[in-house]
C-alpha cells in the first residue's frame, strides 16, 4: 500500500444520509403515488452512490399490539424495499430492510400528529468520503 493509500484511509469521514417523508395511512403499507415521487428521488440518490449501505427501516405508531405493529413495519419496509428494487439497482446485497414497530420512533406518539408521522420508512445511506 502506498503513503497516499494510507493518507486516504485515515481521511475518510463516514456519511449518513437519512430520508424520512415516506408516510403511510393508519393500518397500510400501500405506497401513495405522492411517496412513489420521494422513493424514486431516493433511488437516484442511491445509484449516485454505488458504495453506499442503504437501509430501510419501517415504523408505526403505537396504536395496535406490539406483535401486530411489528409486521407492519416489515412490510412497510419490504413494500419501500421492493420498489426500490424495482428500479435497478445494480447491487442489490448492499441494500436491507428491517422493521422497528413502535420502537424508537422519529416523532413524539403522545399526539396525533406525531402517530401519523411515524407511519413511516425511514431510508438511510452510510457511505466514507475523503471530502
Amino acid at each position: 500500500m502506498t503513503r497516499v493509500e494510507r493518507k486516504a484511509q485515515k481521511l475518510e469521514y463516514k456519511v449518513v444520509e437519512k430520508y424520512a417523508l415516506i408516510l403511510f395511512d393508519f393500518d397500510s403499507a400501500a405506497i401513495k403515488e405522492r411517496n412513489k415521487t420521494v422513493i424514486d428521488r431516493v433511488t437516484a440518490r442511491i445509484k449516485e452512490l454505488p458504495e453506499a449501505t442503504v437501509t430501510i427501516l419501517g415504523q408505526t405508531d403505537i396504536i395496535g399490539t406490539e406483535d401486530y405493529n411489528l409486521a407492519l413495519s416489515l412490510r412497510r419496509a419490504q413494500s419501500v424495499y421492493q420498489t426500490v428494487m424495482d428500479s435497478g439497482i445494480s447491487s442489490p446485497e448492499r441494500v436491507t430492510s428491517k422493521g422497528n414497530g413502535p420502537h424508537n420512533p422519529p416523532y413524539d406518539n403522545a399526539s396525533p400528529e406525531g402517530r401519523s408521522f411515524n407511519r413511516t420508512v425511514t431510508i438511510t445511506l452510510e457511505y466514507a468520503t475523503a471530502e
